[in-house]
């Protein structure tokens, strides 16, 4: 065997170990009792419930969105996922703030709407994947969270009705294996808090 291709086998191979005791055991990301999507990630510790029509409404998109539960169109775009008590933005890689998107406004319109009238507070938690540092990372967080609430505001919700959080990258909903897990961990999370 060529010695230069012996050397770059055992490079590669030396790359994929390192790169895995990283990803595993520096980050903790392949374990393999992560919470599946949409089950047990509580953004507020007291599992706030919305049980009236019109919050049930403001959880759910309007007729034209076109985004769901399902795949995003792709990971370069921000994209709104309604679960059952909460709306899920996700964000692009190293974005921090909601890009214009019709579907995504309509509902924080109607949001800020709502909480005018109800009086209603709102939790935005922001999230991460697991590149970088913890400390950057709950920062960012922080930022996408503040972004959400700053649109809000612009739209008349006062500032004392929204709370917001960072969990940065400790409370992943996909493994951070692959581009599209780590998509959907960088998100923020709206949460309806009844009165």
């Amino acid at each position: 065997m060529n010695s230069k291709l012996l050397v770059f086998v055992l490079f590669a191979v030396w790359s994929g170990i390192s790169w895995r005791w990283y990803v595993c055991g520096v980050k903790k990301a392949c374990s393999s009792d992560r919470e599946v999507p949409g089950t047990g990630i509580v953004a507020d510790p007291g599992g706030i419930e919305t049980d009236t029509v019109a919050a049930e409404q403001i959880i759910q998109p309007s007729d034209g969105y076109t985004g769901g539960a399902g795949e995003p169109s792709s990971i370069e775009t921000v994209h709104m996922e309604a679960l059952e008590d909460r709306m899920v933005i996700h964000f692009p890689y190293s974005s921090t703030r909601k890009e214009d998107n019709e579907a995504i406004d309509d509902y924080l319109s109607r949001l800020a709407q709502y909480m005018i009238a109800s009086g209603e507070h709102v939790t935005i938690s922001g999230h991460t994947d697991f590149v970088s540092d913890p400390k950057t990372n709950y920062q960012y967080g922080l930022r996408r969270a503040y972004g959400i609430r700053d649109i809000l505001i612009k739209k008349g919700v006062p500032k004392s009705q929204i709370r917001c959080r960072s969990y940065g990258e400790s409370k992943p909903v996909a493994s951070n294996d692959t581009a599209l897990g780590r998509y959907k961990n960088r998100r923020a999370e709206i949460v309806l808090n009844k009165k």
